[in-house]
């Protein structure tokens, strides 16, 4: 009897401060009844109308019997005043069944058709002595002396890293004062107890694949593992890469071979971020982008799970200016007309053919690399040069052309 009557003496203070929802105490003991109500977002969610608060009362049912922790039903009421003179006020209420955990933090909620019966004088208990009854209008939880609840993970900041580790992972829930341990999977990782409700950990390295986080406390571990499913990305790894160099220019298409390239964010010549497609888990293509100077650089392949690397070589740029190899016949006569076959590289999209200062008298280009040009009058040794869109020939010897008598 002592103890139920301290109880309704709190009870009964909650009411004359004016019949609204309390927040439920997260430090659980013996001599600190828990009360059991939705918060007023919870309850807003449900009524869809707030105004200057929403009114609950709460009737415990008992014992989950499945999860084990309190559950009953929560009704919630706000009366909303009309607009203008003679306005009428509005009743807007409804009940919802809710299932709390030890900490008086809300499991699940969901909406009633119907008021339920209720019954103010209802006490229950559970296997560890944990008390749950009803007064005229709260539920409370009464914590068995020494009982320290069982952690509950609600959600995880990250839910993927590195098989190498070191991700940063908030966990969240509740009962995480006092924790013991956080493991992934099987393997212990570093934490830091922020409060009743947060964790931050980092991931230890362990093989790819899917682990459960859990916390365990003295109350025990954590058995949410669906909630706090951790998923380690395999290290890629790059075997090789084809071809291995390319002009500084940039442009040339690359096939990148390894493993583990699923989801790759990125691939970089020399930080150099590239356009590239992932063909496969085991194949990349990427055209090189323009480099700053001819180098050997590296070419680094970067997914959730990590970066690989492998060498690469930028040269010098192509040159597309077209080149004289040799002309044949290299002389005719003074007054021109001589067919003269020019082979050079990168003869293609010829515009101009030149016999020292004078034009050719006509010209056919081949291929890229042959020119058909017709001499035009001349007296002397001059030196034939083609034009393209990429520059002129050079000077040299081979391209010499001698007029005769």
């Amino acid at each position: 009897m002592g103890k139920r009557s301290r109880l309704h003496l709190t009870a009964l203070a909650v009411v004359v401060a004016g019949f609204v929802s309390v927040a439920p105490s997260l430090t659980a003991n013996a001599s600190s009844p828990i009360t059991l109500l939705l918060s007023q977002n919870a309850a807003f969610g449900i009524l869809g109308h707030w105004c200057g608060g929403i009114q609950e009362k709460s009737f415990a049912t008992g014992f989950d019997t499945a999860a084990g922790y309190p559950a009953g039903d929560v009704y919630m009421s706000t009366r909303c005043n009309g607009s203008g003179r003679g306005g009428h006020s509005t009743l807007y209420q409804a009940w919802a069944s809710v299932m709390w955990d030890f900490t008086g933090v809300v499991v699940t909620d969901s909406v009633l058709a119907a008021a339920p019966s209720t019954d103010p004088t209802f006490t229950a208990y559970d296997s560890h002595q944990n008390e749950l009854y009803n007064t005229a209008t709260y539920a409370y939880l009464q914590l068995a002396p020494g009982y320290v609840p069982v952690p509950r993970v609600t959600a995880i900041s990250a839910t993927s890293g590195s098989a190498a580790g070191g991700t940063a992972v908030t966990i969240y829930g509740t009962g995480f004062t006092g924790a013991t341990a956080v493991t992934f999977g099987s393997v212990t990782a570093s934490y830091t107890v922020v409060n009743d409700n947060e964790i931050t950990t980092v991931s230890p390295p362990q093989p790819a694949g899917t682990v459960a986080i859990t916390v365990t406390t003295p109350g025990g571990p954590d058995a949410n593992a669906s909630v706090a499913q951790f998923t380690y990305i395999a290290i890629p790894v790059v075997k090789s890469i084809s071809p291995h160099q390319g002009p500084v220019t940039g442009g040339t298409p690359v096939t990148i071979t390894g493993t583990g390239f699923t989801n790759a964010t990125s691939v970089t010549f020399d930080g150099i971020w590239a356009q590239f497609v992932v063909d496969s888990d085991t194949t990349i293509t990427a055209t090189s982008p323009a480099g700053e100077n001819p180098d050997n650089i590296t070419v680094q392949v970067t997914t959730e799970g990590g970066t690989s690397s492998i060498g690469f070589t930028y040269t010098p740029p192509v040159s597309l200016t077209p080149a004289i190899k040799k002309v044949k016949p290299g002389f005719g006569p003074r007054a021109g007309g001589t067919a003269v076959t020019i082979v050079g590289a990168k003869l293609g999209g010829v515009t101009a053919v030149m016999f020292g200062a004078k034009p050719a008298k006509s010209f056919v280009a081949k291929s890229a690399t042959s020119i058909v040009a017709r001499s035009p009058s001349g007296s002397k040794t001059v030196n034939i040069r083609i034009t393209t869109g990429y520059g002129t020939t050079a000077v040299t010897r081979s391209d010499r052309f001698t007029y005769r008598k």
